[in-house]
Order: structure tokens, then C-alpha cells, then sequence
């Protein structure tokens, strides 16, 4: 498969799933506009559409179903069981084949920098996919002495532009996860594991915020007001998926008060007020208090 098919088959994807529901004839409209449509047709022929369409359910297990009771809509059939990191790689994948398509945009279009190892992203998912052991060498952000291991590699997560791989730790015979970009050397060995017959990576990081979970820190529940301003910002970018609002500007977590999400609350400075627990609310009192007498 060409590199130029490849950005075909993500054209027709994000053409459907943008539009929901589509007719053959707007898909042709849109074809005959895509810089992909080197030879200018004016619709994409009827065999190529079939051909895409089968390609398509191969490569990324994605169905595009026909709604023939409607006029014959096409659409995405929904799944579950992986359609987020589906729908993920798609997006990074139809963002790319835009900027390329519309070069004139260069410059204009400004993204988050991942510091560094994503090099070593596409090695782990070969590990992850033949569970595989890695062998990595490490170094801690409070070291200068490097450590080299091996991981069973469970899960990958992405965190404030950082990537993590969760896994088990051969010294330390325990469940480890660690940043990419302190990653110095990685390698798949010939050693396979097996996976844990119950691991689920979103049911491991249920009632935590961002990667790190704690063995001092358990899930409890977090009651913070914030003043109109505030509450906007949170109300369109939830904290963690038991965000509540019971109350205009009374919000609520079920989740660990681990250093990341209580830096997170932190950043809003004197727009927010910690309620609940208690203990969490002397935290910050101690910390205005430091602030205080620094300034």
C-alpha cells in the first residue's frame, strides 16, 4: 500500500465522520475538491469508493455502513471495545494529511511540544502487541546514574505533553510506569509475558488524575467552589471524568488528591476554594500562608 492510498482511506474516514451522515453525491463534491484527486476527477468512481470501503474495514476495523432507508446515508458504525484510540490515531492522521494538503498554512498552525521518546513509541507497541519484555535503560530526573531493566509493558498513556509506558518492573517485581523522555536506551527482547488476565489500563487509573497513582492516596471525595470566571474553564475541560457540578460554581471529584491533580486545582490560584476534605483544604491554607510570607 502507497503512502498516497494510505492518506485516501484517512480522507474518506474524516470525510464521513465529520459530516455524520453523508450522501454518495456530497462525497463526490468533496472529492472532486481534495488535493488528493491528483487527476482531477469530479466523483470518486463507484469500484474505488467499494475498494476504500473494504480497505478501510481491514486496516482500522472501521465499518462504513449504509442507512439505505434514508436515501442511502453513509455513516460510521459506532463500536466500543477500542474505538477511542481508534478515533485518536484517525485524528492525528486526517490533521496531518490537512496541514500537508494546505501547505500555505505553514507556520500558522502552533502545537504542544512532546519533549522527547516518542521515537520509541512504535517499539513499545510492537512489545505490547506480541507481549514481549523490553529491555530499558533509564534515567531519573534527580539522578545522573542510569538504571537498565527489563519491562513487561501493559499500557501507554500520554500525560501534559509527556508519554508513560506501564508495566511491570523485573528488579523491582512490581507495577511501574515511566516517562518516555527519560528513556535513554530501549530494546524488544526474545522473553515474552503474559498480560494479566483482569489488567484493564482505564480501570487501573479510575479515581486518579494523570499518571502517577500513589500507594498513600486513595480515591475520596473533592468538593471545591470557584468563582463565575473559573467555572467556564472547568465545565468545558473536566478535571476527571467524576466531575460534577451540583451547584453553579460547586464542583466535585471522586478521585485521589495526588501532587498532579492537586498542583491542577492549584492553578487557579485565588479563583478556587477547597472545601472538602479537610485535610486538603489545610494543605492549601499552609500553602497560602507560605505564599504569604514570600511575598
Amino acid at each position: 500500500m502507497s503512502a498516497s492510498q494510505f492518506k485516501r482511506y484517512i480522507w474518506l474516514v474524516d470525510t464521513i465522520r465529520s459530516a455524520g451522515r453523508i450522501s454518495r453525491q456530497d462525497i463526490d463534491r468533496s472529492w472532486a475538491k481534495s488535493p488528493l484527486n491528483e487527476r482531477g476527477e469530479s466523483r470518486l468512481p463507484e469500484r474505488t469508493f467499494f475498494r476504500y470501503k473494504d480497505a478501510i474495514e481491514e486496516l482500522f476495523d472501521i465499518e462504513i455502513a449504509c442507512d439505505r432507508s434514508s436515501g442511502g446515508f453513509y455513516y460510521i458504525k459506532s463500536d466500543t471495545e477500542g474505538s477511542r484510540t481508534r478515533q485518536y490515531l484517525l485524528s492525528q492522521f486526517a490533521l496531518s494529511n490537512s496541514l500537508q494538503e494546505s501547505r500555505q498554512l505553514n507556520g500558522r498552525i502552533l502545537y504542544e511540544q512532546i519533549p522527547a521518546g516518542t521515537q520509541y513509541l512504535t517499539v513499545i507497541v510492537e512489545a505490547m502487541r506480541r507481549n514481549q519484555w523490553l529491555q530499558v535503560s533509564h534515567r531519573r530526573f534527580d539522578s545522573t546514574d542510569e538504571r537498565t531493566f527489563r519491562l513487561a509493558p501493559y499500557c501507554l498513556k500520554v500525560f501534559k505533553q509527556r508519554w508513560y509506558v506501564l508495566g511491570k518492573d523485573s528488579e523491582h517485581n512490581d507495577v511501574r510506569i515511566y516517562a518516555l523522555d527519560r528513556i535513554t536506551a530501549l530494546q524488544i527482547t526474545e522473553k515474552t509475558f503474559s498480560l494479566p488476565r483482569h489488567f484493564n489500563a482505564e480501570s487501573y487509573f479510575e479515581g486518579y488524575y494523570g499518571v502517577f497513582r500513589g500507594k498513600q492516596f486513595r480515591p475520596e471525595l473533592i468538593r471545591v467552589r470557584v468563582s463565575p470566571e473559573a467555572a467556564p474553564f472547568l465545565r468545558s475541560l473536566p478535571l476527571h471524568s467524576s466531575q460534577q457540578e451540583p451547584e453553579p460554581c460547586l464542583f466535585t471529584w471522586y478521585v485521589a488528591p495526588t501532587f498532579d491533580f492537586v498542583q491542577q486545582l492549584r492553578t487557579f490560584g485565588s479563583n478556587l476554594e477547597v472545601l472538602a476534605p479537610e485535610s486538603l483544604r489545610d494543605e492549601f491554607a499552609e500553602e497560602t500562608m507560605r505564599l504569604a510570607r514570600i511575598y
